[in-house]
């Protein structure tokens, strides 16, 4: 939105930038320190001279728009820094200022501040483009608004000031901003119930984006105000004297009118210009009161109650909302005190009392969601939008502290929202644990919330997340947390895979004096610097077979290789090799949910099927059928460094789990018959079944069976994989029989 060159300063525009510099300077002498003072004039200082000859597409002078954005901050009553900051805002982005030249000049508070605000350009990040420039950006401003809120703030107040002055702008560019503003700040806008400033940008997004359904809008507004004003006024008349015949003290009664930004999804014409009255009171006690003066002077509409001063909406929304008729006509009321309306439409900036931990206390969970998002790499803007515009659930835990979540959200997401050990042990919840004398209400860990209830999280020591867990939270909280575990799960696997190898080595080699003094020596230590490797490191890339073991050990001439070891010298060879699997790694699978472990999705195999392995992202070891067409070609084990290791199944025959099998099929008649005969030959149970036909001639069954052992589970497959029709078969997670 800018262009640089000198340019002549209009004497209207200098007398804007002088009144804005003067109130600004004003507000920080009065509520800032000296401190404050001395950086506000160097930062005015340093935005006049960096933006001395930059003009906006409007033709007004750069320096307009971050005085106004401080200005704007000033108006909203926040401290003296934020209005600093707001003034930097544009430094990074616009200027030749660095972030280090800010950190050097304010400090690393105001450095960190304007780099979270500042567009990431393409040649910061070309390897993806555009779009991943853009996720970048929201990454580092959702980063910035976690760890203050503050600039969250700013950024508001920087994109109104920009859409008041967007009229000067291509058309395209007014359109792909417009959406931007309305997809993305107008939701969290509306998340920290900044009412006011979500209406303005609702309202001009819609004059820009739909500029003659806009005007014809304004004209239906004015052509009904004109139409209903004198019976509106006598409705208003009607509830002042209501009130005042019982004493009661208000400071107004105001209509409410259809405001222009909630018609810019509606494409009808407009069949209603009133939405109700709001009754302006002294305190929350007068709400009530005015609420029993209204219920008894005029007929009520059932259920319409609504108390939103006890339990505030999810946005921070307070007030008392009830349906009454007026002359006949069905009316919403609202009734709010002072405060109460001063906290509606200025959101998170009516609880600003001069600390930013107020503010982020106000806001905890939004938050500290956002931190997650801003932690994880995989998120993207539209999980944080369907976040910030989802409706939301309050619940509460046994000791009364509410807790809110996006609707949805489980009984997981709930154990993971108070601690991660408590979610990463949750098998269940009782339900409302204080009620006296009705009976405990105990649900599993995948079970929704519902607004009200209280929650008291069960666990077992001996549970640990699954990557099934993560279908069943709704929050990235959530979602974060049960992959680190899974990721130290693997981890934790693999160096255990690995120290079993390397014991199994060691004592192979006539070395007894065990694993963590073998670690410990000097040569092993020197060995492991050479390669850049911790101990757990080691371990993790053996159990993995990403290093070949016996190569490592030879090339730093860590073990006597000609010496064999009085164990194996005394045993014979081939009763070495079933003992310990002779000079050969082979990684033995021993449980099939070991989190190490995944399961290829491209020929599901299923044990008792001759099988591959392949290091997939260095920290699992996928496996594929030895058929699998997919790891067959040269390009499999040459592309993104997939390295193959030697794979073998290690399963107790007596190990007995149920099964939930998926078959792909060409639909036809008789086929579920030889699907289920070929189950119940075997002397296996059916315990559900259930047909979904496709439009392509296809259908997917699924058949839940009884628990059996992996033998006969295997003998079935291979039966039912063997059939004309069969295109796919696979089955869902086992559970535990």
């Amino acid at each position: 939105m800018i262009s640089a060159g000198k340019t002549r300063i209009s004497k209207k525009d200098k007398v804007l930038i002088t009144k804005l510099d003067q109130q600004i300077r004003n507000y920080v002498q009065e509520y800032g320190t000296s401190k404050d003072s001395e950086l506000l004039d160097q930062a005015i200082s340093d935005i006049r001279k960096h933006h001395e000859h930059q003009t906006r597409k409007s033709g007004q002078p750069v320096i307009i728009h971050p005085l106004r954005v401080a200005n704007y901050i000033c108006r909203a009553g926040l401290d003296a820094p934020t209005v600093v900051a707001a003034l930097l805002h544009d430094t990074i982005e616009d200027t030749s200022i660095t972030h280090k030249d800010i950190k050097k000049r304010y400090g690393k508070w105001y450095a960190d501040i304007v780099e979270g605000l500042t567009k990431i350009k393409n040649t910061e990040s070309y390897e993806n483009g555009v779009s991943h420039n853009v996720d970048a950006t929201y990454q580092r401003m959702l980063k910035a608004m976690a760890q203050d809120v503050r600039a969250l703030i700013i950024k508001l107040f920087d994109r109104l000031d920009n859409m008041r002055d967007m009229e000067a702008m291509p058309r395209n560019k007014q359109r792909r901003i417009s959406l931007e503003t309305l997809n993305i700040y107008v939701p969290i806008a509306e998340r920290l119930g900044l009412t006011q400033i979500c209406q303005e940008h609702t309202e001009l997004c819609f004059k820009l984006l739909y500029p003659k359904r806009y005007e014809k809008i304004l004209t239906e507004i004015d052509n009904l105000k004109k139409a209903r004003i004198s019976s509106i006024n006598a409705m208003r008349k009607l509830l002042q004297k209501t009130l005042e015949s019982q004493n009661l003290a208000y400071n107004q009664v105001e209509p409410l009118f259809v405001h222009p930004a909630s018609r810019i999804k509606e494409q009808g014409p407009i069949d209603h210009i009133l939405e109700g009255f709001r009754i302006i009171v002294k305190n929350s006690i007068a709400c009530f009161q005015a609420l029993g003066i209204l219920h008894t002077n005029f007929y009520v509409i059932p259920l319409k109650i609504r108390d939103y001063i006890s339990n505030p909406l999810w946005n921070g929304y307070e007030g008392l909302r009830t349906e009454i008729r007026i002359e006949g006509e069905q009316t919403c009321i609202e009734i709010v005190s002072d405060e109460i309306l001063r906290k509606n439409q200025y959101g998170i900036m009516a609880h600003w009392h001069g600390s930013p931990t107020e503010l982020a206390d106000y806001y905890q969970h939004y938050l500290s969601q956002l931190d997650h998002m801003a932690g994880d790499k995989d998120v993207r803007m539209t999980e944080v939008l369907g976040y910030v515009q989802s409706d939301q659930v309050q619940v509460y835990s046994p000791k009364g502290d509410m807790l809110v979540f996006p609707k949805g959200a489980t009984v997981l997401d709930f154990a993971y929202g108070i601690h991660s050990d408590l979610g990463n042990h949750c098998i269940g919840a009782i339900v409302n644990p204080t009620s006296i004398g009705e009976s405990k209400k105990r649900v599993p860990r995948e079970r929704q919330l519902f607004t009200g209830e209280a929650l008291q999280i069960i666990t077992d020591p001996g549970v640990h997340p699954h990557e099934s867990w993560l279908g069943q939270v709704k929050t990235t909280k959530s979602r974060s947390q049960i992959k680190k575990a899974l990721e130290q799960q693997k981890e934790a696997s693999a160096r255990n895979s690995g120290r079993a190898l390397l014991e199994r080595k060691l004592r192979e080699k006539g070395e007894t004096h065990g694993v963590e003094n073998w670690l410990n020596s000097e040569n092993v230590k020197y060995a492991l610097n050479e390669e850049n490797l911790s101990a757990n490191k080691f371990l993790q890339e053996i159990g993995l077979q990403k290093r070949p073991l016996q190569k490592f050990l030879r090339k730093y001439n860590l073990l006597d290789f000609k010496q064999t070891g009085r164990l194996k010298g005394m045993i014979n060879y081939d009763v070495w090799t079933k003992l310990f699997g002779g000079e050969k790694n082979v990684f033995m699978i021993e449980d099939i949910r070991n989190p190490l472990i995944r399961m290829a999705n491209c020929c599901f195999p299923i044990p008792g099927d001759k099988i591959k392995g392949f290091i997939h992202d260095d920290k699992e070891i996928e496996i594929h059928h030895a058929e699998c067409v997919k790891v067959s070609s040269k390009k499999y084990k040459t592309q993104h460094g997939n390295i193959a290791v030697n794979v073998a199944w290690k399963l107790s025959e007596k190990i007995t789990q149920s099964h939930i099998i998926h078959l792909d099929v060409v639909d036809g008649t008789g086929i579920l018959f030889e699907i289920t005969k070929i189950i119940k030959d075997a002397g296996v149970t059916i315990i559900n079944s259930r047909t979904s036909a496709r439009n392509n001639n296809e259908a997917d069954i699924r058949i839940e069976i009884e628990s059996i052992t992996w033998p006969v589970f295997h003998k079935i497959v291979e039966k039912l994989r063997s059939l004309k029709f069969v295109k796919k078969i696979w089955e869902e997670t086992p559970v535990a029989g």
